[in-house]
């Protein structure tokens, strides 16, 4: 595995040392309901998340939460309301960064940028929902700041996607799709299983 950005290539085996954090992206209850009235890509995403972050914790990597809260007052992610509180699965502990965005990207209007670099952070491995939304907006957004990134795809999952001309892509190959796009931005593309296996 590894993604060449810059002078910057991240390795399987150094994939927790205190240069490399791992990031979660809106993995929040607003995702039960919401899959509920669509398609979902990946119903082991939360298993695969478990593993990761377990592995993580066993490092000395850095760990981010990113959460999402809406502005509008009927949102499922709305500031108060149960869906925008973490899943069970990924619930911070103490000493883990909270970064709380109300945009798509995780670096718009936050101070994630200015915290990465303090800490002298240059990659990154991320997963989270959606493929689709703001796991690739933010995986975009880390490229073009010159970070090296990776993505646990079974770790990720996204809902169907449809147009306003009638259209619509089934969630497993929009999730398929996006990560494809990613891979030609240079980010690395990796199950789980590979992230963690030299662990």
């Amino acid at each position: 595995m590894g993604t060449q950005v810059g002078n910057a290539r991240l390795h399987l085996y150094d994939a927790r040392d205190e240069r490399s954090a791992l990031m979660l992206i809106d993995v929040q209850q607003a995702i039960d309901e919401l899959a509920q009235a669509s398609e979902f890509s990946n119903p082991w995403m939360e298993t695969r998340l478990t593993d990761l972050l377990a592995c993580w914790r066993g490092g000395n990597g850095p760990i981010v939460h990113v959460r999402y809260f809406s502005h509008a007052p009927k949102s499922l992610y709305r500031s108060g309301h149960v869906g925008a509180e973490f899943k069970a699965c990924v619930q911070p502990r103490p000493g883990e960064r909270i970064v709380t965005k109300h945009v798509s990207s995780a670096f718009v209007g936050t101070d994630l940028e200015t915290w990465l670099g303090r800490h002298g952070i240059s990659q990154l491995v991320v997963a989270g929902f959606s493929t689709t939304g703001a796991v690739s907006t933010s995986v975009r957004h880390a490229v073009c700041l010159g970070l090296s990134v990776s993505v646990a795809q079974d770790a990720c999952a996204c809902l169907a996607v449809a147009d306003g001309h009638g259209r619509s892509w089934d969630a497993e190959t929009s999730h398929r799709f996006s990560l494809a796009q990613l891979e030609t931005q240079g980010v690395s593309v990796e199950s789980t299983h590979d992230l963690i296996q030299h662990f």
